[in-house]
């Protein structure tokens, strides 16, 4: 078989295998999570002056290539993507606090680590990065109590698809040895990629919501509403 064939038909098994990722038994689960295509969009026309705007807008993508990749059943590079899209986004809301660290990150002379993200300080034990006590004094305080829930949903599903990057012998027996559809690894995909987006739709009202003006609050507000309509601070401001 040429190349040209080789990669004709490997087109054709993906559309077949998206075929069935888009069956009537798994289309709601999917139709939400590419609905966050929409609702992140939404953030990114509020956020376009921001100087981390380019990482955000670069992260939505790779979210978009994790949602084919799913689609497609190519379930390990999912995984990779969407833990790509959780860092890379929560990297940007990071960097929005520190434009002398972006700038630095922009030319190359500035590494990022999860571990200054989201992570508790080895001694005092509290945690830093974005969802901090400092950190949400600073923009959004009456969410405090909020932090450790989101924290913890965070830090479990970025650990969770780091095993899709690592190859861990107990995900590589889970991921068929052959191109095709798995039910399981696509519903395990769209669990993981709803918990990212609560987490993402959080992290961006604590960091953001307060800051905005209302034309900006009624642009974002469809994306939040159902989303945090228990917490009431944000529900007041929406």
């Amino acid at each position: 078989m040429n190349i040209t064939d080789h990669y004709i038909n490997l087109s054709q098994k993906a559309l077949s295998i998206t075929k069935m990722s888009m069956s009537e038994k798994d289309l709601d689960t999917m139709a939400s999570n590419h609905s966050f295509l929409h609702d992140f969009t939404a953030w990114l026309q509020v956020l376009d002056n921001r100087p981390e705007y380019d990482i955000l807008y670069n992260a939505i993508k790779e979210y978009q290539i994790a949602l084919l990749c799913c689609a497609q059943g190519m379930y390990q590079q999912a995984f990779m993507g969407l833990r790509f899209f959780l860092e890379r986004t929560f990297v940007a809301v990071l960097f929005s606090t520190n434009e002398l660290e972006l700038n630095l990150w922009k030319l190359g002379e500035r590494d990022t680590y999860w571990n200054e993200v989201a992570s508790k300080d080895p001694k005092s034990k509290e945690i830093i990065g974005i969802f901090s006590s400092r950190f949400c004094k600073a923009f959004f305080p009456e969410l405090d109590t909020e932090l450790q829930h989101y924290y913890s949903m965070s830090i479990k599903v970025y650990r969770e698809c780091s095993e899709y990057v690592h190859g861990n012998k107990s995900i590589i027996d889970k991921i068929p040895n052959t191109f095709e559809y798995s039910e399981e690894l696509f519903n395990e995909w769209n669990d993981k990629a709803d918990t990212i987006k609560q987490v993402v739709l959080f992290v961006f009202c604590l960091r953001y919501l307060k800051n905005l003006n209302q034309n900006q609050i009624e642009k974002i507000s469809p994306t939040i509403q159902d989303e945090f309509r228990n917490i009431s601070h944000i529900k007041r401001i929406i």
